[in-house]
């Protein structure tokens, strides 16, 4: 008999992964520092002998982008909590309560989107204060949207890293599996140069990258235009992308951790 969704039970797997985000400060320093570092060395010293992209300053260009690394690796390595919760033994106990293992799986990704993008918020912040962005309505709105699409950003890519958790029994090999994962998709998203501007066979490889899309639609949010290979219309295009990579990654996340023996 298939058990149906329980909203009690999403809830409370949501609400247990925001505690363990909120009481890990360690980890909420380190993943702003690795981006916040990225900012300074490229943004502010790469920047000065760039100049400019796309009629904007390099650090405005970059900024949309290290958002976006700062929510890939976010996202990514929460899927390592499935692990951490089948070593200790949490796990078992919430496998044999009388809940749909699709509703645990669901809190858990929706718990780590939520997490993830908080980590996006405190870079859209840091890169404000930055001088990245210049304070204006349309700016205002364009970074409540961007927090839209964050979540929908980090839903996939915490969906990503549960699949890979779910199939994995140790640390050591999740953490080199999902470095293989996280950082080809990271280059190829677009964060430091325009895809206008590559190869052929690298703008075809950034295509198939479903993280091109989101620092594309992040960019749109903050910087009211994306790479004009996509069009004027290519935020639909990139959000259209998004929930079908989204869509794809939980279905699949959702069969393997069905599929998880404790």
């Amino acid at each position: 008999m298939v058990q149906p969704l329980s909203s009690q039970a999403i809830y409370v797997v949501l609400l247990r992964e925001l505690k363990r985000y909120w009481r890990a400060k360690a980890r909420i320093v380190s993943s702003v520092a690795q981006s916040f570092f990225f900012l300074i060395v490229f943004g502010l010293g790469l920047g000065r002998f760039v100049g400019g992209v796309s009629g904007v300053s390099y650090l405005t260009y970059l900024a949309p982008g290290i958002i976006g690394m700062g929510l890939l690796f976010g996202s990514v390595f929460s899927g390592v909590s499935v692990l951490f919760d089948r070593q200790f033994g949490f796990m078992k106990e919430m496998l044999v309560a009388p809940v749909s293992r699709t509703s645990i799986i669901l809190g858990k990704i929706l718990g780590g989107a939520v997490t993830a993008s908080i980590q996006g918020v405190i870079l859209l912040t840091v890169s404000g204060l930055m001088g990245a962005f210049e304070l204006t309505p349309t700016l205002i709105l364009g970074a409540f949207t961007a927090v839209g699409v964050m979540l929908l950003i980090t839903a996939g890519l915490v969906g990503l890293g549960v699949a890979i958790g779910s199939t994995l029994n140790d640390f050591h090999a999740f953490q080199l599996l999902s470095t293989f994962v996280i950082w080809p998709l990271f280059m190829l998203s677009g964060v430091f140069f325009p895809i206008d501007v590559v190869p052929l066979p690298l703008q075809i490889a950034m295509l198939c990258d479903p993280m091109f899309y989101g620092v594309e639609l992040l960019r749109w949010c903050l910087l009211g235009e994306g790479t004009a290979m996509l069009g004027p219309f290519g935020w639909v295009i990139s959000l259209g992308v998004l929930f079908g990579f989204m869509a794809l990654i939980v279905s699949v996340a959702t069969y393997l951790f069905s599929r998880v023996q404790v």
